[in-house]
């Protein structure tokens, strides 16, 4: 009886599945929804577990767990998927930067500076007046002296030393002729020259021309020793004729030689009048500023 019962049993069970499994397929259409599928980065939703309660089930239930209205076609579309995230830690390209490119106007140089200063060659010669008379016995050695330069004097760059700059002169030689011209002695060195407000030490020679040679003994000096003279031709000549006429002539005789020795017996002096040149040569280079 009990291998009946079972028998029996099975295919009635069968028959109740059948009709569960044809009841759900019978479910209206408005009630199939299609879930849409979870957007990422969501947790997708596992599958339930047996006997847990899911919304298949509510719908195979009968319960309504969503709207009666029908999904439109255009929602079964599926989604757009969503941009993909830029990492934050994105790796440093090691491609070298780009260089900007030259400009094409390219800048135009900068003039050079122009210059400040020239330069009087060594050798030079510079032409003097003297501004006041120079003599062997008013002027020392180591006096200075005042000449103004006569023409103008040309370097590098446009320099130039312009006429009547005053150049400065010291005597070196200042001596005047014992009984005679010979001894006299009368010299200059250059110590400076000063122009557009500014003065150049300079070295070099000097050479004076155009000296006078003046007697040194005055007029009553002369006179003593022309009489000095005469006295020693007269005492000779009577001494040597012993008669008057020969006193006489050789009184005249003696006083033409004493003006004669009186005269070759002078002291001169030397001197450089108001207005005598100077020529200078320079002994080297020599830079002065340019004019502005």
């Amino acid at each position: 009886m009990t291998k009946f019962i079972r028998s029996a049993a099975a295919p009635l069970a069968l028959l109740l599945v059948l009709g569960g499994c044809q009841k759900n397929d019978a479910a209206p259409a408005s009630r199939q929804v299609e879930l849409a599928p979870a957007p990422n980065g969501q947790p997708q939703l596992a599958d339930t577990a047996r006997g847990a309660v899911s919304p298949t089930a509510d719908v195979n239930a009968g319960t309504e767990a969503l709207p009666k209205e029908s999904v439109s076609p255009a929602s079964k579309q599926a989604p757009r998927p969503a941009p993909a995230r830029q990492p934050t830690n994105a790796p440093v390209s090691s491609a070298p930067a780009a260089v900007p490119a030259p400009s094409r106007t390219a800048a135009a140089p900068s003039a050079p500076s122009a210059p400040t200063t020239g330069v009087i060659a060594g050798g030079a010669s510079m032409s003097a007046a003297m501004g006041s008379r120079i003599c062997t016995n008013t002027h020392r050695v180591g006096d200075r002296v005042t000449a103004t330069l006569a023409s103008p004097v040309n370097g590098t760059n446009g320099a130039v030393i312009p006429a009547g700059a005053a150049v400065t002169l010291r005597v070196t030689e200042s001596t005047r002729g014992e009984n005679g011209k010979e001894g006299i002695r009368l010299a200059f060195e250059p110590v400076s020259v000063t122009t557009g407000g500014a003065t150049y030490v300079i070295g070099g020679s000097a050479t004076m021309t155009g000296m006078e040679t003046v007697r040194a003994q005055t007029t009553g000096d002369q006179a003593k020793k022309v009489a000095a003279g005469a006295v020693i031709g007269a005492l000779a000549g009577k001494l040597l004729g012993k008669k008057n006429k020969t006193a006489v002539v050789g009184a005249a005789v003696g006083a033409a030689a004493g003006g004669a020795i009186a005269a070759g017996s002078s002291d001169w002096n030397g001197c450089l009048g108001e207005g005598g040149r100077v020529t200078i040569v320079l002994s080297g280079p020599l830079t002065v500023q340019l004019a502005r």
